[in-house]
């Protein structure tokens, strides 16, 4: 009975979606991800479905359509081939596998286990520092500063993704989550004040000059937006830089950003 119902499901996904491999109807998930261990997958061999096991980190073209994961491995990454028709080797290379649950239908509400993947990529943001904290300096007290700026992170970015099944009244959705973590650089411009204070009574007059910064970043992300610390340091693009008392000293600063990427 758990057989027939797999293989129900895998025909009707396959009938609605006529074709697994036209990727313009992809909804989510477009890309190649690390699919971790000791995780269950089903493909349709010989008028059956069969499970298979993913027994190491492997590579995968992941993708969703009508609420069902589908996956299809890069061959370098399986095992070599072991005759174990349980596990994923190279063999099944070829094969379109996708990612199932059985719900226990007395049950008004279920979840299927989470389906875990990962990415590691280059990451490119579009951020502001919306609060900068600079240092005491020459005798002056700390300064938060809430200047506007604007700049470009560039870094590397691990993401962290999940996948699962939610079942309520006999009907069927996805869920997808996602959380990353990066680290990298920064340039971004703004404005700064340029006062008494600020150059410790070198210049009497006070206006704002324009600020280049640039320093590293750690961020969190989901899905497109980020936030994180900024360590960061900054030269005005004036004549009074070298008066300014916080030329190329560091500043703590919370990042907000989008990724474009």
């Amino acid at each position: 009975m758990k057989k027939l119902s797999l293989f129900v499901l895998f025909l009707w996904v396959a009938t609605s979606c006529a074709s697994v491999h036209q990727r313009s109807e992809i909804l989510e998930l477009n890309d190649i991800f690390q699919v971790r261990p000791r995780q269950t997958l089903f493909t349709y061999q010989r008028g059956k479905v069969v499970s298979k096991l993913n027994t190491q980190l492997t590579k995968a073209g992941l993708y969703e359509r009508n609420d069902t994961l589908f996956a299809e491995f890069i061959a370098k990454s399986l095992p070599p081939t072991d005759n174990d028709p349980g596990t994923l080797d190279q063999s099944d290379s070829t094969a379109v596998l996708f990612v199932h649950h059985n719900p226990v239908l007395k049950r008004i509400k279920e979840e299927s286990p989470w389906f875990n993947y990962q990415l590691k990529s280059f990451d490119i943001d579009l951020f502001t520092v919306p609060f900068k904290f600079r240092f005491p300096q020459e005798g002056r007290p700390g300064q938060l500063n809430t200047n506007p700026n604007v700049g470009i992170y560039v870094g590397l970015r691990y993401d962290r993704g999940g996948y699962r099944t939610l079942f309520f009244r006999r009907e069927r959705r996805s869920e997808i989550r996602s959380l990353s973590f990066g680290l990298g650089g920064f340039s971004s411009i703004g404005s700064a004040l340029v006062s008494s204070f600020t150059t410790n009574g070198a210049i009497t007059d006070e206006y704002e000059a324009l600020g280049l910064n640039y320093g590293l970043a750690s961020i969190v992300g989901y899905k497109t937006f980020t936030a994180g610390l900024a360590l960061g340091f900054e030269n005005l693009i004036s004549a009074d830089n070298r008066f300014w008392i916080y030329r190329n000293k560091p500043y703590l600063g919370v990042t907000i950003g989008l990724n474009l990427n």
